[in-house]
């Protein structure tokens, strides 16, 4: 019988080790909603990111066991992780997390946030269950009562371009898709006092049907989607929006026949002399050291940013009315992308870490 050498022993060895002491250093996670397409989009980003390591991962208690690569198989090719449907009992198997992420119904994500924070887990939440500060906002918003209304003085808004975010904190709240595009396109302006003190910007998004979620739904079945606008005057987003920018908006969404991005014209009256080269100077300023959000000369299109985690800008000055053109992937900058950036900051990693190879 041939034995290796000592040599090869103590190689072999020390690469053990050195696989262990990885091992040991990643951020062990779970996906909660992973089947929907934020939440596979999530689980992709996590699994290609080398200081990620995603444990579990889970659809409705009624789902059966399925590979992640056969419900998003263009996402997860190359991931052999087993999506399980989601059980109260399993939060006893997760204790050694670091992390969890929710990509859930707002009513779900509510209850069980404060389960996982108790055991000292970080929440980084895509639903809007904590992007209020209280109890009457969110349920003016979203319709219900909030079962954890203690948590909303914890949670961190997590709009990266515009938020330091605390790691020692433990609930992260991630914006919605509209409101990240419609932020993005007009915080600068709201933040440098551009506008016209009064002025109620016009936000018209128009969003690929993605954004309504994998369940089966007529409205946005392939026969019937059509150009259409939706949740007029009253969509639960505005007052999302109408908080970051501190200021009321006329928001108005619209359904477009296609896969996903978002489309936003952002429409705002400028305060008397201010000229079209102050506005692109304070927006250049605003955003030239954030790698994911760019302001372009050229005109910004939904496909410069599907399946990518950016977002483009495009700015308009003309006879005191600023229009911006805002660009993003609804599911990727809009919800799972600006997830693990939030991430990524949280846990003392490069911001864009595990997004790299998306732009």
């Amino acid at each position: 019988m041939n034995l290796p050498d000592s040599d090869t022993q103590q190689n072999t060895s020390n690469e053990d080790k050195e696989a262990i002491n990885r091992e040991q250093k990643l951020i062990r996670v779970a996906v909660l909603g992973a089947s929907g397409y934020s939440g596979s989009e999530l689980v992709g980003l996590l699994h290609n990111n080398s200081h990620f390591k995603v444990v579990a991962a889970y659809a409705s208690a009624q789902a059966t066991p399925q590979p992640l690569h056969a419900i998003a198989p263009a996402i997860a090719a190359n991931c052999d992780l087993v999506v399980h449907p989601w059980q109260e009992s399993e939060l006893d198997r997760l204790q050694d997390l670091d992390a969890v992420f929710f990509a859930l119904p707002h009513e779900t994500s509510a209850e069980l946030a404060a389960q996982f924070i108790a055991r000292g887990i970080k929440v980084f939440d895509l639903s809007g269950a904590f992007r209020f500060q209280s109890a009457d906002a969110f349920r003016n918003a979203y319709g219900f009562e909030h079962p954890h209304p203690e948590l909303f003085e914890q949670a961190q808004y997590a709009l990266m371009e515009w938020t330091q975010l605390d790691p020692r904190g433990m609930l992260f709240a991630i914006p919605g898709c509209y409101p990240t595009a419609a932020t993005l396109a007009l915080k600068p302006a709201c933040e440098s006092a551009l506008l016209v003190p009064d002025a109620r910007p016009v936000i018209t998004a128009i969003s690929g049907v993605s954004g309504a979620g994998r369940g089966a739904n007529l409205r946005t079945s392939f026969c019937e989607v059509s150009l259409q606008a939706y949740g007029v005057l009253n969509h639960r987003h505005t007052p999302e929006i109408a908080k970051n920018l501190h200021r009321e908006v006329v928001f108005t969404p619209v359904l477009g026949p296609y896969k996903r991005g978002i489309l936003a014209t952002c429409v705002a009256e400028l305060q008397a002399g201010v000229t079209e080269e102050q506005v692109k100077d304070i927006y250049q300023q605003a955003y030239q050291h954030t790698p994911l959000v760019q302001v372009r000369e050229t005109p910004v299109a939904v496909d410069h940013v599907a399946h990518t985690p950016m977002c483009l800008l495009n700015v308009h000055v003309k006879a005191g009315t600023l229009v911006v053109v805002s660009v993003l992937d609804n599911l990727l900058k809009g919800a799972a992308a600006q997830a693990m950036q939030a991430a990524n900051v949280v846990f003392g990693k490069p911001e864009t870490a595990g997004l790299r190879g998306r732009f």
